[in-house]
C-alpha cells in the first residue's frame, strides 16, 4: 500500500507544532534538530502517513518508534514485521507499507545536469536522456524507480546506479504527479492519495 500526500503548499507554518501531540519523543527529537521550517513539515507529514497505514491497514494506533537495521534502514521497534519506507520531495511526501520488504521514492521534477545524468543512467539510458525532449522528466521517472529499489533491497547510496537499468526492475508501480514522480517497489500498489482532513482523523483517534 502507498499513501501519499501531494498538497504541501495547504500546510501552513504551524503545521509541525500542531502535530506535535502525534509524534515519538523519537520523531519530535529528529524535527526539532531541521533548520528550516519546510524540512520539519516534510518530516512530520511522512511520519504522519505512516500512521495513517498503521492505522488503516492494521489498527496500530501509537506514535511508533524507529530502530535501524546494520544498514541504517528503518524498522519498527514493536511491530518488526511490518514494513514501510519514507520518502519525501518538494512537492509530495510518500510512505509505503508493506509485510514484506519495500522501497519508495518520490522525486521533484527539475533541471538535470548532463554530469549527473551520465553518474545514474545506464548507456542505453543516457542514449535516451539526450534523445528525448522531455530530459528531466525521462531522468526523474528513471531516478524514482532505481531509488525505490535500492532501498527496497537496503544497498542504499552503496550501489551504482548506472550498472543496472530500471527497465530491468519488474515489482514496481511508477507513476507521475503534478511536479513529481513516485514509484514503490509493489506491482499493482493500491494508491491512497491522503487528504488534509485525514491528519485531523489522526488527532481525533489520539
Amino acid at each position: 500500500m502507498l499513501n501519499i500526500f501531494d498538497k504541501i503548499v495547504e500546510l501552513d507554518k504551524g503545521f509541525s507544532k500542531l502535530a506535535d501531540a502525534l509524534m515519538s519523543d523519537q520523531r519530535r527529537e529528529k524535527v526539532s534538530k531541521i533548520r528550516y521550517e519546510s524540512g520539519k513539515v516534510l518530516h512530520v507529514a511522512a511520519f504522519l502517513l505512516l500512521r495513517i497505514a498503521l492505522l488503516e491497514v492494521y489498527g496500530i494506533n501509537e506514535p511508533v518508534v524507529f530502530e535501524y537495521s546494520d544498514n541504517g534502514k528503518p524498522v519498527l521497534r514493536d511491530h518488526p514485521h511490518i514494513h514501510f519506507n519514507l520518502s519525501h520531495c518538494k512537492y509530495a511526501v510518500a510512505c509505503a507499507i508493506s509485510d514484506s520488504e519495500i522501497g519508495v521514492d518520490v522525486q521533484d521534477i527539475r533541471s538535470v545536469s548532463d554530469t549527473v545524468a551520465k553518474r545514474v543512467l545506464t548507456a542505453e539510458e543516457y542514449a535516451g536522456f539526450i534523445a528525448t525532449s522531455t530530459p528531466d522528466e525521462y531522468f526523474c521517472e528513471i531516478w524514482a524507480v532505481k531509488e525505490a529499489h535500492l532501498k527496497q533491497t537496503g544497498q542504499g547510496i552503496g550501489a551504482v546506479m548506472s550498472e543496472f537499468s530500471a527497465g530491468s526492475i519488474l515489482k514496481k508501480t511508477v507513476f507521475r504527479g503534478k511536479d513529481y514522480y513516485c514509484c514503490v517497489s509493489e506491482p499493482d500498489a493500491k494508491i491512497r492519495y491522503v487528504d488534509i482532513n485525514d491528519f485531523d482523523m489522526l488527532k481525533k483517534n489520539h
